[in-house]
């Protein structure tokens, strides 16, 4: 039987070519039926046997030209661009609030792309992406080298790029008497095997802090032990109730963990300087993580596979002077100085 249903690009040719194959179909089916009658029928019969073939035949034909005309007239999916298309990117957890700005930001800029996060602990955020649930992920700090080796054993390139810095902020109990603490006295607090005059706490699932951490004391991750908790919100709470307790938790969670905390608790913990070698102490705010003078900073990170346009696209909004302007809004501290215009009348 002949194939009367084909596609190309231009919809009214193929609407026509199937409607002329459909009357070719009807032409011959028609004519093998009249065939089939001069042989068993006889000649007398031929008329009226044709003409309630050709009504068969119209009938379907009948039947058929709406269902073409709706197959032709559905429009093929439009091919996925930098600024359009449906994607999910995977966040480490205490980005998720600056993300979704940028996300909402691009979107709205471009209404046909549709991003969705999906929120995870730190160590969780590439694996996402190594399992193709997502195809993006923004990180705070260095993937680790077992991450870097699992993708090149699995043959599948990265694209990395900085879009901005975060840091590692210390909190300790209002009533505490220490005033600053060095990189190394940092270090050796949370070394320590046993309790003794401080309990330094992290957020059990905060895997790249860690990380961030030893590198930046000089240490093992295996040579820290610190307490753990299950939130940053049951974190802060233990350093404004525990006069001994010193917290660790990234800059970008921290405002988020003040919002849900009450404002008693915000004023019974405070936020300590940090001094590295003989530099004197520095507090984190926005300008000392850009300039790098606070001592616990680090980048952070998009990541995605090179050629995805959608991608390639969200990671270029990050990059630009709207997504470094929406990272300089936060608390975090933009990659790259945001280029600003000045208007003088």
């Amino acid at each position: 039987m002949l194939n009367v249903f084909f596609y190309d690009g231009d919809i009214n040719a193929v609407f026509y070519c199937n409607i002329f194959f459909l009357f070719i179909l009807a032409i011959k089916l028609s004519k093998n039926h009249r065939n089939e009658l001069f042989r068993k029928k006889g000649v007398w019969m031929k008329n009226k046997a044709i003409q309630r073939a050709v009504f068969r035949v119209m009938s379907g034909l009948l039947f058929f030209c709406p269902v073409v005309l709706l197959l032709n007239c559905m429009q093929q999916p439009a091919e996925e661009t930098a600024k359009s298309g449906s994607m999910s990117v995977a966040v480490d957890r205490h980005l998720e609030g600056i993300a979704g700005n940028q996300v909402e930001s691009f979107s709205r800029s471009y209404p046909g792309a549709t991003l969705k996060l999906l929120p995870d602990a730190s160590g969780k955020s590439l694996k996402h992406l190594l399992e193709g649930k997502v195809r993006a992920a923004l990180i705070s700090g260095e993937p680790e080298a077992a991450e870097d080796s699992l993708f090149a054993q699995l043959h599948r390139t990265l694209r990395r790029e900085p879009v901005a810095r975060d840091a590692i902020v210390c909190i300790v109990n209002s009533r505490n008497p220490v005033t600053t603490l060095s990189i190394k006295e940092l270090g050796g607090l949370f070394s320590e095997k046993k309790e003794g005059s401080a309990v330094p706490l992290v957020r059990a699932d905060d895997f790249r802090l860690l990380s961030l951490l030893a590198r930046t004391t000089g240490k093992k991750r295996g040579e820290l032990h610190p307490w753990s908790c299950s939130s940053d919100a049951e974190l802060i709470a233990r350093v404004s109730t525990d006069r001994r307790a010193i917290g660790l938790l990234f800059r970008s969670s921290i405002d988020r963990a003040l919002v849900m905390a009450s404002g008693e608790r915000k004023s019974l913990f405070r936020i300590l300087p940090i001094a590295k070698g003989g530099e004197p102490p520095r507090l984190p705010t926005q300008q000392n993580i850009f300039d790098g003078s606070y001592p616990l900073v680090t980048l952070v990170y998009y990541i995605y596979y090179p050629g995805d346009a959608l991608a390639a696209g969200f990671g270029s909004w990050l990059s630009s002077g709207a997504g470094q302007k929406a990272f300089e809004r936060s608390s975090l501290a933009p990659y790259r100085l945001v280029e600003r215009t000045i208007i003088l009348k």
